[in-house]
């Protein structure tokens, strides 16, 4: 299956891993900022975008999508920045490909029981909400299954991280939608970590608090090959 991607810059290679529900186009911003000095790789996981809607949806499966673009692109090393489950597969690339360098992970979880309570009720009443519509629709039927993959994964275990021997930004809001205590237990564990918690953040940091989300990922990424 072709997965879509999207190479644009020269520099060292960074793969941009968006949210459920979206599109490489929430980095549009970032992109703008990053262009001149990396070469950004932006995929669109499967059953989003311009990629296809067919297979397995999991975020297992997603991470072998991207190895599989980087395994194409032939690049033997590369950076991650990824949202909310694309923060997820960082997490899971970074355990699991020795290409890896470095990565950027916002607003990811570890298990689902780590989102707030009260989103997890949201979420439930919009899949009953969308079990009707799900009969005749076929974006009904989408919405619902990347609801219902959030609310059965991941299944990441903190021991699992304390492997991972890359340096990893963790961002996450003041208010965000995952547990802050999930956050902090993420960075604690990951040997080679800095958090940063944006004040007055909410989950959607790259539109709602963009400058001090960008300031914080472009000083980490500055410092991490600025010491190669």
């Amino acid at each position: 299956m072709k997965i879509y991607y999207e190479v644009i810059g020269e520099g060292f290679p960074i793969v941009l891993l968006h949210g459920n529900g979206e599109d490489h186009h929430i980095f549009d911003r970032l992109v703008e900022d990053l262009k001149k000095s990396y070469q950004l790789i932006l995929i669109d996981s499967r059953y989003h975008g311009k990629s296809p809607c067919v297979g397995e949806l999991s975020y297992q499966q997603m991470c072998e999508d991207v190895k599989e673009v980087i395994s194409e692109l032939s690049l033997e090393h590369y950076d991650v920045i990824g949202f909310s489950d694309g923060g997820i597969e960082a997490l899971m690339l970074a355990m699991d490909d020795e290409r890896l360098a470095h990565a950027v992970c916002i607003g990811a979880n570890t298990k689902p029981q780590n989102i707030k309570l009260f989103y997890r009720i949201a979420f439930y009443i919009q899949m009953v909400c969308l079990m009707v519509f799900a009969l005749y629709h076929q974006k009904a039927r989408l919405q619902l299954k990347l609801i219902r993959l959030m609310l059965r994964e991941p299944h990441i275990e903190y021991d699992d991280l304390k492997k991972i021997n890359i340096p990893v930004l963790v961002l996450a809001g003041e208010y965000d939608l995952i547990k802050q205590s999930d956050t902090e237990m993420i960075a604690s564990c990951l040997p080679y970590s800095v958090l940063k918690i944006i004040k007055q953040g909410n989950h959607v940091l790259l539109k709602d608090h963009y400058s001090r989300t960008s300031q914080e990922i472009i000083s980490f990424l500055n410092v991490c090959h600025q010491e190669e």
